[in-house]
């Protein structure tokens, strides 16, 4: 098999919780050996995962499971409070290690850039790896959850659609807005100068976010960056922009990381599908068996809440999702409300194994037949 095209190792993650820093808790230590500060606590203890050309990989979970994180802390793209603290990520060739810290006599200087660096639809980070910034900046599209709070104010919208074109590429002005009208019009917004000078607070939650999508497609993107993009659309809104999404992966071949917590959508157009629960990947299988042959309880959960799929009542899930700061890495995340654990899972944390063709992480996979969406 082929390598993927993009490839996520062992990423980690910390945030700040005020808690430990009001006690005084010690932070854990990089995978460059800094010890962070009192009140950092890590939140993804080491997460993997890929894409092949031409895939989607979905991921699902609750609110707050740590999805997010996991996809936009392999881009180093993160907000104040969290940051990377170990891991690899890949693409094609180029390995870039998103958390290395910075140092040196650039250090201010580097600081500053990085606060002035516009991000929109294409995002062109602070990355001190230039190759790392052109791939990034020429081949991969991001689809953000604020598809208005990612416009930067007070920057027309069609500058920054070309900025990355702009930055790593030797085309012209005049060839880059003719590329930014196109995708413009590729996703169903007018090829008007009077959309290409709007600012981000002109447009509607719908409309920002096709002209986000296509601020990506100006770059002919191998990879699409998906995070929540139909998050706070009105429903006949997000329909469009998902029917949307899908014509434009086919059309193009790209691959895509597609979170959501809505299955539905991700059953639509994800060829496999990583479960997401407590800031790790508790199963990783294709959407077939994920869906009618889970081998996690919490996935069983999952799919067991989808209305008018499951036959007879919705399955819940009891109990509430602890916060990701608050979860004993000694032991098993989903235990408190598993009706299945026993005394393992109460006091060893389950390693991931293979059953069948799904990579989960339950100590009883095995042993354990869970009803699918028909029940």
């Amino acid at each position: 098999m082929p390598k993927p095209l993009f490839e996520v190792k062992d990423l980690r993650v910390a945030v700040v919780d005020d808690f430990r820093l009001v006690k005084g808790l010690p932070g854990p230590v990089t995978d460059d050996g800094e010890q962070l500060e009192p009140g950092w606590v890590e939140t993804l203890p080491g997460v993997s995962y890929h894409v092949h050309e031409g895939e989607v990989l979905g991921m699902v979970g609750e609110s707050a499971s740590g999805k997010s994180l996991m996809l936009m802390g392999a881009f180093g793209l993160l907000s104040s409070g969290a940051r990377v603290i170990g891991g690899t990520t890949r693409y094609r060739d180029h390995v870039y290690q998103p958390f290395h810290p910075w140092s040196g006599e650039d250090d201010e200087g580097l600081r500053r850039e990085y606060k002035e660096r516009r991000v929109a639809g294409t995002t062109t980070a602070g990355y001190t790896d230039d190759a790392w910034a052109e791939l990034v900046g020429t081949e991969v599209g991001f689809l953000f959850q604020d598809p208005i709070g990612s416009w930067t104010p007070d920057i027309v919208i069609g500058e920054q659609s070309g900025e990355a074109l702009a930055e790593h590429t030797n085309l012209s002005i005049k060839e880059i807005e003719e590329r930014v009208f196109d995708a413009l019009g590729e996703v169903g917004l007018p090829k008007s100068g009077r959309l290409f000078r709007a600012f981000r607070h002109e447009l509607s939650r719908g409309m920002a976010q096709r002209a986000m999508l296509a601020a990506a497609l100006t770059k002919a993107p191998y990879l699409l960056i998906a995070d929540e993009p139909l998050n706070g659309l009105d429903p006949p809104v997000a329909a469009g922009i998902m029917e949307l999404i899908m014509d434009m992966q086919a059309k193009r071949g790209m691959a895509m990381v597609f979170v959501s917590h809505d299955l539905a959508v991700v059953a639509r157009i994800a060829d496999r599908v990583a479960v997401v629960y407590g800031g790790e990947m508790v199963e990783h299988a294709s959407v077939t068996d994920i869906y009618h042959h889970p081998k996690h309880p919490y996935t069983a959960g999952l799919v067991g809440s989808l209305p008018g799929v499951t036959p007879g009542r919705l399955r819940t899930i009891d109990g509430e999702a602890q916060l990701l700061v608050d979860i004993d890495r000694g032991l098993c995340s989903f235990a408190d409300r598993c009706s299945y654990a026993t005394e393992i899972c109460r006091s060893v944390a389950p390693r991931a194994s293979v059953v069948g063709a799904t990579e989960v992480r339950c100590h009883h996979a095995a042993d354990l037949d869970l009803p699918g969406i028909r029940g």
